[in-house]
C-alpha cells in the first residue's frame, strides 16, 4: 500500500507552518511512509495525492476546540473547521469529491489532524516557543496514531 503524509501550511506565517513542521518530524518516525509538505490549496493538491492509497494530513487548526498546540483528528462530517479548508478553495474532503467526479482514483483518508495554533498568527519563518516547546508531544500522538491505523 501506497501511503503519503501531507503537511500543508504557509511557511511564513508561523505557527500556520505547524503542518509542514510536523511532517517532516514523522518522516523520522515513519520511515515506511512519504512525507510531502505543500503550501498549495485548492486544485494543486489532487497532482499530489494521486497515486497514493492512503493519505494522512496535517495542518493547523483553527477549531478552538483546545489549547494551542493539541491535536484533533478530524472526519469529513466536520466540514470547515480546519484551517486547511481555504476560504477560496475547495475543503479537502470537497477536492476528493470532485477528484472522484472528474474520474480519478482518490485515496483513502487515513487521518486529518489538525493542530490547534489559536487566533494570532503573525509573520515569522518558526513556530511560536508555546507551539514548538509542544512539537515532540504533537509528532509521537501523531505518528502512535498513524501507526495503529496502518497496522489496523
Amino acid at each position: 500500500m501506497k501511503v503519503l503524509i501531507l503537511g500543508m501550511g504557509n511557511p511564513i506565517l508561523s505557527d500556520d507552518g505547524v503542518g509542514l513542521f510536523i511532517a517532516r518530524k514523522l518522516q523520522k518516525s515513519l520511515p515506511a511512509v512519504d512525507v510531502s509538505t505543500t503550501a498549495m490549496a485548492g486544485l494543486d493538491i489532487l497532482d499530489l495525492i494521486m497515486g497514493y492509497d492512503q493519505v494522512f494530513l496535517v495542518d493547523a487548526s483553527i477549531a478552538k476546540r483546545s489549547g494551542p498546540g493539541e491535536v484533533t483528528r478530524f472526519g469529513p462530517e466536520e466540514n470547515g473547521v480546519l484551517h486547511l479548508f481555504s476560504s477560496h478553495g475547495l475543503n479537502f474532503f470537497e477536492l476528493l469529491r470532485f477528484g472522484k467526479a472528474l474520474g480519478y482514483e482518490m485515496p483513502e483518508v487515513g487521518g486529518v489532524y489538525g493542530i490547534e495554533i489559536g487566533d494570532e498568527i503573525c509573520f515569522g519563518h518558526q513556530l511560536t516557543p508555546r507551539l514548538k516547546a509542544k512539537a515532540e508531544s504533537i509528532t509521537i500522538k501523531i505518528a502512535g496514531d498513524i501507526k495503529t491505523r496502518l497496522a489496523g
